[in-house]
């Protein structure tokens, strides 16, 4: 394999507001083209790697021990996904990273994307349309691993406490039936929207 330049190595730690699930599905869409290929590590690391290169009459050969390849870490956390890339070798692997940083993060400003932060004002709110006619099951704790409690109606009162990340602790009901518990800012639609 013949390398032109110097090897380069760059680390970006960020949080977006990307599932861990999300952030894999699109660095395999985006940066898995030939001759790169993806590969998951374990349950909170992937890497794409350079398996195919160009030999000395142009020919493409196959790499025995990749040096150009992308590392990516996602963990889930209150605020978001916390993302760590690494990009290692030739200039490929860097703007293969860096236009993946560019996508998840560009989202967090985008108010036509579904993967930004959404500020959800404490008061009352309601759920998305998309539950009419079922529950939605509220977290007990703003983690996707904690315990889902009753689900809650659409037509069910709900008032936003506080906002935690991408997490919003509701209480719902009335009188001696009020229930806590944390939904998604996603899920929510404030009925109060400030101008």
């Amino acid at each position: 394999m013949l390398y032109l330049g110097r090897r380069r190595s760059n680390r970006w730690v960020t949080t977006v507001y990307t599932p861990p699930r999300e952030v894999f599905a699109l660095a395999e869409q985006l940066m898995a083209l030939p001759p790169f290929s993806f590969r998951i590590i374990d349950e909170h690391t992937a890497e794409v790697a350079q398996l195919l290169a160009n030999g000395f009459f142009g020919q493409w050969i196959k790499v025995k021990h990749p040096k150009t390849k992308v590392r990516i870490e996602c963990h889930s956390t209150a605020q978001g996904t916390a993302l760590t890339l690494v990009a290692e070798g030739q200039r490929s692997a860097t703007i293969r990273a860096v236009n993946l940083l560019r996508i998840l993060t560009q989202g967090e400003r985008d108010a036509e994307t579904v993967y930004r932060l959404r500020r959800i004002p404490p008061g009352p709110c309601t759920l998305v349309q998309s539950w009419a006619g079922t529950g939605y099951p509220l977290f007990s704790n703003p983690d996707y691993g904690a315990e889902r409690t009753l689900p809650v109606l659409p037509s069910s009162p709900l008032v936003a406490v506080q906002q935690t990340g991408r997490w919003v602790r509701v209480k719902s009901g009335v009188g001696e039936g009020v229930r806590e518990g944390w939904i998604e800012a996603d899920q929510l639609v404030p009925e109060v929207i400030a101008a």
